[in-house]
């Protein structure tokens, strides 16, 4: 009887509303005669879906239900309060201007007859606003409790609307109730900690629907769109005699909530639904396996047409892309093959009779044209090599190539590394672009994949240097020993380079030949400091050169520099370790910003988005990198000691 009272109510209400001169923003007219409010799908054989139907009820009898656009076999539609009981907060404007037209008592009426229309089992909680926020009676099903609480509200001044909303969702933390707020106001906010977004979120991640009445005013727009977003609906009365129909009107919509039960033949992903009542649909989207509360959230997601060439998205494209990266692999392994594994270069067989004896066999004309020890073995590569060679030449930069990988000990050919390594890095960037499909992506990725050849160029030419310098002190005693010996320096070079290790030894050899063929012994000394790029060696030859101009002991010499450079090298470990913790606190704090971004990407992806996305983002995120990366420059100048 009392849920027939309150629908002949509503009608009654809406009639007066309609002659009364009440009128809806938002309006309820205009919302959909069906939409989903609630899917339950944790058990497959039956899941729930609850929707609103303004209808009636008897038209249910032809509801059909559509799950990936077959039709399924579903339960008769019942009421939804048959099985769940409702959750309503009322969310009430305290402020000073509710007292206009006795606006506060007409609301206090209005609550009060929603109160006692609710049925048994439902819950009502109140919350107030104004300057502050106040949870004015919790959930409850006592009408009695919730009438005593509407009628001890106080009003202050200023409109906290949008706190008002937040601090309503969270009451549906702890709730196993259907979250609804339905929020009264007569004015925009104006003191309010929370903006209209966070207020929406609020009630989004509840999985709750706000229902917007009051009475005309600027700031109800914006309440109307929140409204909207999540499934409810905004109506604002001429006057304050029309606010009971208001709220009659909620309690009537919130009565035409259904039920309807079917068996899901989904396990995982994503399932769309439709619903349809003759010619009204509504359209759904869950999770298999999962409750979903809300309209926001069983919105179906658009899925963003993939950017890039469709070429490339088909399946030839695919192959193309596959095709390439395969290329590349190829191209890259044989390269660092041919590094490690080739055979010896045809400058070091030219040495060899001048540093081993070495003594041609009948068939050594064979490889005379150095095809077999070349990577590019067509004509077409051989070409090619040459024109990037003689560009590489013109540019200048053929040399730089040249003494890197000399000082690497890498054997290759400076035009073929150039060429081959252009050719990946044009490889890698369809590649990427392919997969990627945006072209600043793409080009981000091959400048990340494209340092990585001369880092690893740059890291075993350092390798090698340390390694050459840490044999010299020993080198130079060994040296000094046998000119003590009674060796002439070439002769105690030429004893030396057989006695220590590599890249020493083989660097000694190395001016043993070029001593051979006519070079003076200090010029081929000195392009060993010039090819390692050591200063140590350097200052070495130079007391070399000075002791064969202007006479002395040549081999107390090299042992005052051996001591010197041991004593340097011992200072340089302790300043080493003095400035570790610099260092570390240097590189901690490099990379602390880029690893809370990635963490925090990885928590949230949408958090990041308005840096990336928007230009005040774009300039922010620019300044920051460039503040991190002087910081970091300033921290190693401030621990970096010369030695």
């Amino acid at each position: 009887m009392r849920r027939l009272a309150a629908a002949l109510g509503a009608t009654l209400a809406f009639a007066a509303l309609a002659v009364g001169g009440s009128t809806a923003a938002g309006a309820q007219d205009d919302d959909p005669a069906i939409s989903i409010r609630e899917v339950d799908a944790n058990d497959p054989a039956a899941v729930d879906v609850t929707f609103f139907y303004s209808g009636e009820r008897d038209d249910l009898a032809d509801l059909t239900l559509r799950e990936g656009g077959e039709l399924i076999d579903a339960s008769s539609a019942v009421p939804f309060d048959d099985s769940r009981s409702l959750g309503v907060v009322l969310v009430v404007d305290a402020s000073t201007s509710m007292e206009r037209g006795a606006l506060i008592e007409r609301v206090r009426e209005a609550a009060k007859a929603f109160v006692n229309a609710k049925a048994v089992t439902d819950q009502i909680a109140i919350v107030t606003f104004n300057r502050e926020v106040r949870v004015v009676q919790d959930f409850t099903t006592d009408e009695a409790v919730l009438n005593d609480a509407l009628d001890g509200i106080a009003l202050e001044d200023d409109t906290s609307l949008f706190d008002g909303i937040v601090r309503a969702a969270e009451l549906f933390d702890e709730s196993t109730l259907q979250p609804n707020l339905v929020v009264f106001t007569d004015g925009e906010d104006t003191t309010s900690v929370a903006d209209p977004g966070r207020a929406q979120a609020a009630v989004t991640n509840a999985g709750g629907a706000l229902f917007a009445v009051g009475v005309e005013n600027p700031g109800f727009a914006v309440l109307s769109e929140i409204a909207k977003a999540t499934g409810g609906s905004a109506t604002v009365a001429d006057d304050p005699a029309g606010v009971g129909a208001l709220f009659e009107g909620v309690q009537a919509t919130l009565r035409q909530q259904y039920v309807v039960t079917y068996p899901s033949e989904a396990t995982s992903g994503a399932v769309p639904i439709q619903l349809a009542v003759g010619s009204d649909t509504a359209t759904a989207e869950f999770v298999a396996g999962s409750t979903q509360e809300g309209a926001a959230s069983l919105r179906p997601q658009v899925v963003e047409k993939p950017s890039g060439p469709s070429f490339f998205r088909s399946s030839t494209g695919l192959l193309v892309a596959l095709t390439l990266a395969a290329l590349a692999a190829v191209a890259a392994v044989f390269s660092v093959g041919s590094s490690f594994f080739g055979s010896e270069s045809n400058l070091g067989q030219a040495l060899r009779p001048y540093s081993e004896g070495f003594v041609a066999g009948p068939d050594a004309d064979d490889d005379d044209d150095g095809k077999g020890q070349r990577m590019a073995q067509t004509p077409l590569l051989q070409r090619a090599v040459e024109a990037t060679g003689d560009f590489a030449q013109r540019q200048g930069f053929l040399v730089k190539v040249e003494g890197m990988l000399e000082r690497a000990n890498l054997p290759l050919r400076p035009p073929e590394a150039i060429f081959f390594y252009a050719v990946g890095v044009v490889l890698l960037a369809i590649l990427m672009f392919a997969i990627a499909g945006s072209p600043l992506a793409a080009l981000i990725g091959v400048v990340l994949i494209a340092i990585i050849p001369p880092a690893i160029l740059s890291f075993l030419a350092n390798r090698r240097r340390k390694q050459f310098e840490s044999l010299l002190p020993d080198t130079l005693q060994l040296l000094a020993s046998t000119l003590r010996a009674g060796y002439s320096l070439m002769q105690g070079v030429e004893a030396v380079s057989t006695e220590v290790s590599e890249p020493m030894g083989k660097e000694l050899r190395r001016v043993v030949t070029e001593a051979r063929l006519g070079r003076p012994l200090e010029e081929a000394l000195d392009g060993v400091a010039s090819r390692m790029e050591s200063g140590d060696f350097d200052w070495a030859t130079m007391a070399i050169r000075i002791q064969r101009e202007v006479g002395g002991n040549l081999a107390e010499l090299l042992m005052t520099v051996a001591d010197t450079m041991t004593e340097r090298e011992r200072l340089r470990r302790d300043v080493n370790a003095l400035t570790a913790e610099g260092k570390v606190s240097a590189i901690v704090l490099g990379l602390l910003p880029v690893g809370l971004g990635l963490f925090i990407y990885g928590a949230n992806p949408g958090y990041l988005d308005p840096l990336f996305e928007e230009r005040g983002g774009q300039i922010l995120l620019g300044v920051a990198c460039a503040l991190m990366a002087g910081g970091f420059l300033w921290m190693r100048k401030m621990i970096e000691i010369e030695i």
